[in-house]
């Protein structure tokens, strides 16, 4: 059987409220991994936070993490890095909205604001797989220039109204990549940088074309990955623009559509692993 490429979104695709793994789906991603196909991990998540599901998965996932800033090719990270002058704009801007930010390197992430980020989610995510984050608090901007060169991305949290604040001025002044996952936050990488270049870096690297990949995706910055992909998956619970753009659509998270998607495209239950 010729090997697919497989790449699917975690949040409100291959999990449910971000925690919540199925015994079917992690039984149906083993069995196309022991057919051959390779099986990748395209989140916004750092990569601590992906390498937690790849634990809870098992065998071998692999990652594109950031929104494709960084990525995993063979025993090699591939990474993008923001720019000291972007660190700084973005710093600034946050602030001057009310709004929190998170600046990411691959194995640490800095923040403002009073709470250390994703205490609550990974308490409540019920693995034995807890990352290490390195959260560290980020007093003021004297210390951003030297993080030039190490951080791939960076999250705003805030309310939707501030965060248009944000995102305006950073399409006005920056050529930064700005996207959402959900209305309270917006995801900044570095310009020229997403998912589907990652995606496609892979597939160069592994031989793997376009017709052999399959993508799942439910939100606005999977749509990238739905153009380089000849198998676009919307889950049924995403957006109409989401929906509309896929070559199919599978049923919700919540009904594990990854698991039966691939099922039914590789005949998984005529042909067990």
């Amino acid at each position: 059987m010729t090997p697919y490429l497989i790449c699917s979104d975690i949040d409100g695709t291959l999990m449910i409220d971000h925690k919540v793994m199925t015994a079917k789906t992690r039984q149906v991603l083993h069995q196309v991994m022991a057919q051959g196909h390779q099986f990748y991990l395209t989140t916004g998540r750092m990569l601590p936070l992906a390498h937690q599901v790849v634990t809870e998965i098992g065998g071998p996932v692999k990652v594109i993490a950031a929104n494709g800033a960084t990525f995993e090719q063979s025993d090699q990270l591939k990474n993008s890095f923001l720019s000291g002058e972007h660190l700084t704009k973005i710093y600034q801007t946050v602030l001057s909205n009310d709004c929190r930010v998170y600046f990411f390197e691959n194995n640490r992430l800095y923040y403002t604001g009073k709470t250390v980020p994703y205490q609550d989610e990974i308490a409540a995510s019920g693995t034995h797989a807890t990352p290490v984050l390195n959260a560290m608090p980020l007093i003021g901007p004297e210390f951003l220039p030297n993080l030039t060169g190490y951080i791939t991305n960076a999250i705003v949290y805030g309310q939707p109204s501030e965060l248009a604040l944000v995102r305006q001025t950073l399409v006005q002044t920056t050529d930064l990549n700005l996207s959402s996952s959900n209305p309270h936050n917006l995801e900044i990488i570095p310009h020229s940088v997403n998912k589907a270049l990652a995606v496609t870096a892979i597939q160069k690297y592994t031989g793997i074309g376009r017709d052999h990949t399959i993508v799942f995706g439910n939100e606005l910055n999977d749509l990238g990955m739905f153009r380089v992909a000849g198998h676009s998956v919307a889950m049924g619970n995403a957006s109409n623009v989401v929906r509309q753009a896929a070559t199919d659509v599978t049923l919700p998270n919540t009904e594990d559509g990854v698991a039966v998607f691939l099922q039914d495209f590789f005949k998984l239950n005529e042909n067990p692993a």
